[in-house]
């Protein structure tokens, strides 16, 4: 399980069964190129948040991609992403996310924090399937050859 911290706030995610891998891969796909610099960011910063210009800048495609996605598909990634987060909350691991109620267990989670967890969950979860995708796209040749 990956741990890490956002306002000093630690949070622990668990595992996405394959399914819910592929239907949350299917849905973000359009967004994927712009996910990739984001990823980047993250593993060099730690977070998205430390470089306020260098935000704006990965930022800007991934709104304009998160803008154009259904309220059903953006819905369906937040809410199963969120639905493996844990935080440590008076020494104990608590669900950040009531999957049955479709909420936040944590008052002070805002919108800020909750992309960054799921991003994360994106990360964690998804990078070896994007990573395979375009590892397998790259060694792919052009056209096929014919005999």
């Amino acid at each position: 399980m990956t741990e890490f911290e956002i306002n000093e706030q630690t949070y622990r995610i668990g595992k996405l069964n394959a399914f819910v891998q592929f239907h949350i891969s299917r849905r973000i796909a359009p967004i994927i190129p712009t996910l990739i610099p984001i990823f980047v960011k993250i593993s060099k910063d730690g977070s998205v948040t430390k470089d306020v210009s260098g935000l704006a800048e990965v930022m800007t495609p991934f709104a304009e991609g998160i803008a154009q996605m259904s309220d059903e598909s953006s819905e369906y990634v937040l809410s199963h992403c969120l639905s493996i987060v844990q935080r440590k909350h008076n020494g104990n691991w608590t669900p950040v996310w009531s999957a049955q109620n479709k909420v936040c267990m944590f008052e002070d989670m805002d919108l800020g924090v909750l992309i960054q967890v799921t991003m994360k969950v994106i990360q964690d979860s998804l990078a070896p399937f994007i990573s395979g995708l375009l590892t397998s796209q790259a060694s792919s040749p052009d056209s096929p050859q014919i005999g």
